[in-house]
C-alpha cells in the first residue's frame, strides 16, 4: 500500500471515531436540555471544564509523547515496553499529586461534587493515554472502536442515569465515567496492554525524551484554550450575553469544518512521523501540504457559498446578526487547519517547542486585539481576533518548519483560490439567491479540478466496492 494511500485509509478510519465522539452532544442535547435545569446544566459544564484543564496538566502531554515515539519504536518490543511502562508509571505519579491537592483544595473550598471531579479526570486521563497508546502501536481500528464505545456508552448510561434512574447531574457525570472506562479498558485488552507493562521496565532516559518532546505541548494546549475561551470571555464582559450569544451560534459553522479537517490533521500526524526519516521527505510532505491546502481552500469556497443558501433556514431571524462573522470564522478556520497541518509537521521532526513558541504569541494578540478594538468595532473584534490570531501561526509556523525541511507549494493554485475565495466573499454578503446558486455550482467544478485525483480515488473505491457487492450477490 503506497503512503497515500495508507494515509487516506487511516483519515476514513479514525474519520469513524471522530464522528462518534464529536456528534455525541448533538445526540444528547435534546436529553439534556428536557431533563435539566439550567443551573444543573451549569454545573455539569463546570465539571467538564475543570476535568478538561486538569487532565492537561497533570498528563504533562504524554499522550503526544507516547504516540509519537511508539511509532517509531515499532520494530523495537524492548522500546515500547520502556517507552509504554515509563509513560504509565509517570502519568499515575502525576496523578497521584494532582488527586492529594485537588483533595485538598476542594475541602477547603467545601465543593459537593469532588467525587465526581477526581473521577472523571481518572477516566479521562487513562482513556486519553490508551487510546493514543493504541494509535501509537498503529492499532488504528481499536481507537476508533473505543472511541465508538465511549461514544455510545454515554448515550446509554445519560438514558439509564437521567431519564429512568432521575439522578439528573450525577448520572450525567457518572455515565461520562463508565463511558470513558469502558473505552479505556477496550484498549487495554484489544492491545494486551499487560504485556507492554512492567515496573522494571521504567527508565529515567526514556522518561526524559518524554518530557523533552511533551511539555512543550502543555502551554501549546492551554493557549488553544485560552483562544477558544477568550473571545467568550471578553464579550460578555464588554458587550452582554446576548452578543455572545450571536457569536456562539456564528462559531456553529466553522467548529463543524474544523471536526472535519481535524480528522485528517491526526491521520497525517502519525504518517508524517513515519515517513520523517525518508530520503524524500521533502517531496513527499510538499506534496501533502500542498493538496490539503488546496484541498481546504476549495473546500471553503463550497461551504461558505453552502451556507449563505440555507442560513435563513436553520437559524433564527433572532440570531441573523451572525451571519456576517460567519465568513470570517469559516475563513479563519481554514488558517487553523493549516496551522494543525504544520503542527504535525512539528510533532514529526520533534520540534514541539516551535508548536508551543507560536501558539502563545497568537494567543497574546489574540486578546490584546479583543481588548484593543472590543469597544470600538464590537463583535467583528472577536472574529477578526480569531482570524489574525490564526493567519499568524500559519506565518510563523511556515517560516520555522522550513528551517527544518523544505515545504514547497504550487503558488499560482493557492493565489488563484485564494482570489475566488475574496469573490466568493463578497457573493456571500451581497447574498443574492440566483448569483450565489451559480457561484456555488461553479465552485463545485473549482473543487473537482482542484481535487481531481481525491475525487477519482474515492470514485474508484467505490465503484470497485459496488462490483464486487454485485460479484457477491449474483
Amino acid at each position: 500500500m503506497s503512503r497515500e494511500s495508507r494515509l487516506l485509509k487511516n483519515t476514513a478510519i479514525i474519520g469513524i471515531g471522530v464522528a462518534c465522539t464529536k456528534g455525541i452532544s448533538f445526540f444528547l442535547l435534546p436529553l439534556y436540555t428536557a431533563l435539566l435545569s439550567t443551573k444543573e446544566y451549569g454545573i455539569v459544564d463546570l465539571v467538564t471544564i475543570l476535568v478538561t484543564l486538569i487532565t492537561y496538566t497533570l498528563t504533562l502531554q504524554f499522550e503526544q509523547g507516547i504516540f509519537r515515539f511508539l511509532i517509531e519504536s515499532r520494530n523495537s518490543e524492548e522500546k515500547t515496553k520502556k517507552y509504554i511502562s515509563t509513560t504509565l508509571i509517570a502519568v499515575s505519579i502525576s496523578l497521584l499529586i494532582g488527586i492529594i491537592i485537588l483533595s485538598i483544595v476542594c475541602g477547603i473550598v467545601q465543593y459537593k461534587y469532588i467525587f465526581y471531579l477526581i473521577f472523571n479526570i481518572i477516566s479521562c486521563l487513562y482513556c486519553s493515554i490508551n487510546s493514543q497508546i493504541a494509535r501509537g502501536l498503529g492499532k488504528t481500528v481499536t481507537y476508533t472502536i473505543s472511541s465508538f464505545i465511549s461514544a455510545v456508552g454515554q448515550i446509554v448510561f445519560n438514558i439509564l442515569f437521567i431519564v429512568g434512574l432521575k439522578w439528573h447531574v450525577g448520572g450525567m457525570l457518572t455515565a461520562t465515567i463508565i463511558a470513558q472506562f469502558m473505552a479505556s479498558f477496550y484498549c487495554i485488552i484489544s492491545c494486551k496492554l499487560w504485556n507492554y507493562f512492567s515496573i522494571k521496565s521504567y527508565d529515567k532516559k526514556y522518561l526524559k525524551n518524554l518530557l523533552k518532546f511533551s511539555l512543550p505541548m502543555v502551554p501549546n494546549t492551554l493557549c488553544w484554550w485560552l483562544i477558544n475561551l477568550s473571545d467568550r470571555v471578553i464579550i460578555n464582559q464588554f458587550l452582554g450575553l446576548g452578543i455572545n450569544g450571536i457569536y456562539a451560534v456564528a462559531n456553529k459553522f466553522p467548529a463543524l469544518y474544523t471536526t472535519l479537517t481535524d480528522i485528517f490533521q491526526r491521520s497525517w500526524a502519525e504518517n508524517a512521523a513515519e515517513n520523517y526519516e525518508e530520503k524524500d521527505n521533502s517531496i513527499y510532505f510538499s506534496k501533502i501540504m500542498n493538496r490539503s491546502v488546496l484541498l481546504l481552500l476549495s473546500s471553503s469556497l463550497v461551504i461558505i457559498l453552502s451556507i449563505s443558501l440555507v442560513f435563513k433556514y436553520i437559524v433564527n431571524v433572532n440570531f441573523k446578526a451572525s451571519y456576517i462573522h460567519i465568513l470570517i470564522l469559516i475563513i479563519a478556520a481554514f488558517f487553523h487547519s493549516w496551522g494543525n497541518l504544520y503542527g504535525s509537521l512539528f510533532t514529526a521532526v520533534k520540534s514541539t517547542k516551535n508548536i508551543a513558541k507560536t501558539t502563545v504569541y497568537a494567543a497574546i494578540i489574540n486578546v490584546a486585539i479583543n481588548l484593543l478594538f472590543i469597544n470600538k468595532i464590537g463583535l467583528l473584534a472577536a472574529s477578526l481576533s480569531t482570524l489574525i490570531s490564526y493567519i499568524i501561526i500559519v506565518i510563523m509556523r511556515h517560516i520555522e518548519i522550513n528551517k527544518i525541511v523544505k515545504i514547497n507549494y504550487d503558488n499560482k493554485k493557492v493565489l488563484l483560490l485564494i482570489v475566488l475565495l475574496i469573490g466568493v466573499a463578497y457573493i456571500y454578503y451581497i447574498n443574492n439567491l440566483i448569483i450565489s446558486i451559480i457561484a456555488l455550482l461553479l465552485s463545485i467544478v473549482v473543487f473537482c479540478m482542484f481535487n481531481y485525483k481525491i475525487v477519482k480515488f474515492i470514485l474508484n473505491k467505490i465503484i470497485c466496492r459496488r462490483h464486487k457487492n454485485e460479484k457477491s450477490s449474483s
